[in-house]
C-alpha cells in the first residue's frame, strides 16, 4: 500500500498507554520468558512504579506532541522543541498491542494507536514496515 503522506497527528500521552507500551517492550526484550510467576509480578510492579514516575516527569517536560511522518522520517514537536529523525537513523520499530515504539540509537518514541485514524494507521504501517519487529521475532 502506498502511504498517504505526510501523516500528521497529535499525541497527549496517557499513563495507561505509556505503561502498556513500556511493559510490553520490557517483557518482550529484557525479561527472560522463563521467569517465575512471582518474578513477573515483581517486575510488573517495579515497571509500574518506575514507569509512572518517568511518565509524570516526561509528560510535564514534553506535553502534547505533534508528529509528522513522511518519506524522509519522523518529526516531533513539543514543549522541548523539534526533533527530526530520518528513517536511516531508526534502529527498529516495535509493534505492541497499544502502539508502535520507534527506536533510535538513544531513546525511543512511542506512537499510540489511539492517536491515529484508520487511514493514518494504514499509512504509518506502510512507512514503518521496513523497520518493523513484532514481539517474538528475532
Amino acid at each position: 500500500m502506498e502511504p498517504a503522506l505526510p501523516v500528521r497527528f497529535e499525541v497527549t500521552y496517557r499513563l495507561r498507554e505509556y505503561l502498556d507500551i513500556v511493559r510490553a517492550h520490557t517483557f518482550a526484550n529484557v525479561i527472560p520468558v522463563d521467569v517465575s510467576r512471582a518474578q513477573r509480578i515483581f517486575y510488573r510492579a517495579m515497571l509500574t512504579a518506575v514507569g509512572t514516575l518517568l511518565f509524570v516527569y516526561k509528560s510535564n517536560r514534553v506535553g502534547t506532541c505533534s508528529f509528522t511522518l513522511d518519506a524522509v522520517g519522523v518529526t516531533r514537536r513539543s514543549k522541548c522543541g523539534e526533533v527530526s529523525l530520518p528513517w536511516a537513523d531508526v534502529t527498529v520499530v516495535h509493534q505492541y498491542g497499544p502502539g508502535y515504539l520507534i527506536a533510535k540509537k538513544t531513546g525511543a518514541m512511542p506512537i499510540p494507536f489511539s492517536a491515529l485514524s484508520e487511514g493514518q494507521k494504514a499509512s504509518v504501517a506502510a512507512l514503518v514496515a521496513p523497520y518493523l519487529r513484532t514481539p517474538g521475532a528475532t
